[in-house]
């Protein structure tokens, strides 16, 4: 029996339910802390929704490979890779800030099918997979016109602090070419980038849980997301990532990188 990207948008929205009830439940309660040998932290409950994505996976497509950010690769013997990101935003959950969710997508002989970014607390969730558009609360989302000048470009980055040296001169210039930055938003700036709120997405030292789940959605809606050289974007991608709806915007944000 063939798997359909319908059965596979099932099973993500279904568990994007169960994470979505364990983050609002937990998100002022007391859990566990701890620091990564990267700097950045990890909870108690970024590792108890993990450990449950894996068990349901496994009684619903137990020959699918999995990838996490808590437990990284599983290996199995289908085409099927799914990868997750149980808790991105850890910062913002921890400081109590509602700007966190849960990233799913799949990949399927290397081409990223679904995505899914779940945002709990705010009760917004895109979702969408090959050649079934991109809906955000069950409402299939416009593709979006672009119509605004460079000079106006809204650009999200997670924090300044992603970029190092050259890098972050290049990223400030840039900044000051367009209309606003923003900050501090992780994966939910890449729904609003969906949404025709944000206009561009710059960001470094990303893995793949952080941003797969984009992948398919931002192709899948029109726009463009690749690593700072213009490459698709893989598992096996650096991590410096640029998402744009408009192709003529992410050229030049690529030629700035580059230059």
């Amino acid at each position: 029996m063939n798997t359909t990207v319908q059965d596979l948008l099932k099973f993500a929205n279904s568990f994007a339910d169960l994470s979505g009830d364990i983050l609002k439940k937990k998100f002022f309660k007391h859990f566990k802390i701890q620091e990564k040998k990267d700097g950045s932290f990890v909870t108690s409950i970024d590792k108890e929704i993990e450990l449950r994505f894996r068990e349901e996976l496994k009684k619903t497509f137990p020959s699918h490979s999995v990838l996490g950010e808590e437990f990284g690769l599983e290996v199995k013997e289908d085409n099927f890779m799914w990868v997750i990101d149980p808790l991105d935003g850890t910062h913002n959950f921890i400081a109590g800030k509602p700007i966190f969710g849960t990233l799913i997508s799949c990949i399927e002989n290397n081409r990223t099918v679904l995505g899914v970014i779940d945002i709990p607390i705010l009760k917004q969730r895109w979702y969408g997979g090959y050649k079934e558009g991109v809906k955000l609360n069950g409402k299939k989302c416009s593709l979006i016109v672009p119509k605004k000048k460079y000079e106006e470009l809204i650009v999200s980055s997670t924090s300044i602090l992603m970029f190092e040296n050259k890098d972050e001169e290049v990223i400030r210039q840039i900044y000051k070419e367009i209309g606003f930055p923003i900050f501090g938003s992780d994966c939910y700036s890449y729904g609003l980038l969906l949404s025709g709120k944000v206009d561009q997405i710059i960001e470094a030292k990303m893995k793949p849980w952080d941003y797969m789940a984009q992948v398919a959605l931002i192709n899948e809606q029109g726009g463009f997301i690749t690593d700072w050289n213009g490459n698709q974007l893989g598992i096996e991608s650096e991590g410096k990532v640029i998402a744009s709806i408009e192709k003529n915007h992410h050229k030049r944000t690529l030629r700035y990188l580059n230059q």
